[in-house]
């Protein structure tokens, strides 16, 4: 079975509380007693034990993370709606259109502005593969240059030429070839000279390209484009209504058709797969609560639904309401099953356990008994004699409370009744 610990903070308000619950028990066991007198009576009971956990109790409402509920940017005439409640979208889809003819010229107008934007900012970017190419074209130009140069140096000496005559052997004309040293004529120096300056040219044409463009776009003209860009992405987007995120679509407003004015609400969409709850702890308990504590909630909108979770995030600055001090507690919810029904707002019920299950010793109320020295119980032991136990009590559970102590599991208790105790008030005056 399983039990909820409900944790009276406040000592003196529990201990009159307990008094007071065992002064109706008392009474009424008296009443109906065939005895009843202002004597002292009693029977027995004994100390048992509950596997109880420690849980904190609070509410709040159901939510989603991410949530969003999206306004038209511009008013216009629905043209397109392209969804409905319960349908999931993607970022980036465009949800509901309205009539371009319907709205403002500067929005039809943004259209070409957003190409024209696009266009520059592409050409802009464009140049950090423009840059690679002039480094490949630049070391390029380096090479066909040397290669040049080298060969119209060797012209200022004698060269190798080399020249190939063929010989009949056998039938068949064999290539031989003939080298031998000899100063070039002067239409080969011509021609050297000539490809030297051409390749000289190329050289510094690829070398100019290449410092122009290796320190890549400017980057404030690249932001600048990009702000174009942005703010005419901007004005066209006004005559959709666009996903932000992933998720489920809640509600849909509005038809085909429809006029619709700026700011007016058209859908409201939300992630389903991220729920949490937040609920508000009081600032006696909030030490006892961890990041990662297990929580069940339950939903007043739907019954016989319980969703799991843990905290996952703990506000270390309280707040004052109704006079006492406040910490904003999260829990983050399980994925629930596809399809369920959970309506975003309702009051959630939270149970968060701060120690798990264990044993704990607990006596029936009517046992308690408290004077200056503080709370007792009476066992009784063996010989029938009884003997003073000092206890502190804490959660009731029905007609039990847990208590320590010096106790055990089955010791005898012994249950006083006294028809002329007086219960303190625990509204009257004083500490």
């Amino acid at each position: 079975m399983k039990t909820v610990m409900n944790f009276i903070k406040n000592t003196k308000i529990r201990n009159w509380g307990i008094a007071a619950i065992a002064l109706l028990a008392v009474l009424g066991w008296t009443f109906f007693s065939p005895n009843t007198s202002n004597a002292q009576t009693s029977t027995e009971a004994v100390v048992t034990s509950l596997n109880l956990a420690e849980t904190i109790e609070g509410s709040g409402s159901l939510a989603a993370q991410p949530f969003a509920s999206l306004e038209w940017k511009t008013s216009g005439v629905v043209e397109d709606v392209n969804i409905a409640p319960g349908d999931f979208v993607k970022a980036g889809d465009a949800l509901l259109s309205l009539q371009p003819s319907s709205t403002s010229a500067n929005i039809v107008n943004a259209k070409s502005d957003l190409i024209n934007a696009q266009n520059a900012l592409e050409t802009l970017l464009k140049s950090d593969t423009d840059r690679a190419q002039t480094a490949i074209d630049l070391e390029d130009a380096q090479n066909a240059y040397d290669k040049a140069k080298d060969w119209r140096v060797s012209l200022n000496g004698k060269i190798w030429i080399t020249r190939i005559t063929y010989r009949n052997m056998g039938g068949r004309q064999i290539p031989v070839e003939h080298s031998y040293r000899d100063y070039p004529s002067p239409d080969t120096i011509a021609d050297a000279d000539r490809d030297l300056a051409l390749k000289m040219s190329r050289l510094e044409d690829a070398q100019r390209e290449f410092d122009r463009l290796k320190d890549g776009p400017d980057p404030d003209d690249v932001a600048a484009a990009q702000a174009k860009v942005d703010a005419a992405q901007a004005t066209v987007n006004s005559l959709n209504i666009i996903a932000p995120f992933d998720g489920q679509v809640l509600s849909v407003d509005d038809r085909a058709g429809d006029t619709v004015n700026t700011g007016d609400l058209s859908v409201n969409l939300a992630d389903l797969n991220h729920l949490y709850v937040e609920t508000q702890v009081d600032e006696s308990d909030v030490a006892n609560v961890k990041l990662g504590n297990q929580a069940e909630v339950t939903l007043d909108a739907v019954s016989g639904v319980t969703l799991t979770g843990e905290v996952s995030a703990i506000n270390p600055v309280g707040e004052v309401v109704s006079g006492l001090v406040k910490y904003n507690v999260r829990v983050d919810l399980d994925k629930v099953e596809d399809g369920m029904f959970l309506p975003l707002g309702t009051t959630a019920n939270v149970v968060i356990q701060t120690k798990p299950a264990s044993a704990t010793l607990a006596a029936p109320i009517a046992a308690i008994q408290n004077d200056s020295a503080g709370e007792y119980v009476w066992v009784i032991q063996s010989d029938n004699t009884t003997k003073r136990v000092d206890v502190i009590s804490g959660s009731i559970i029905g007609d039990l409370v847990v208590v320590t102590g010096d106790l055990q599991e089955g010791n005898r208790l012994q249950l006083v009744a006294t028809s002329s105790f007086e219960a303190p008030n625990p509204m009257g005056g004083g500490e």
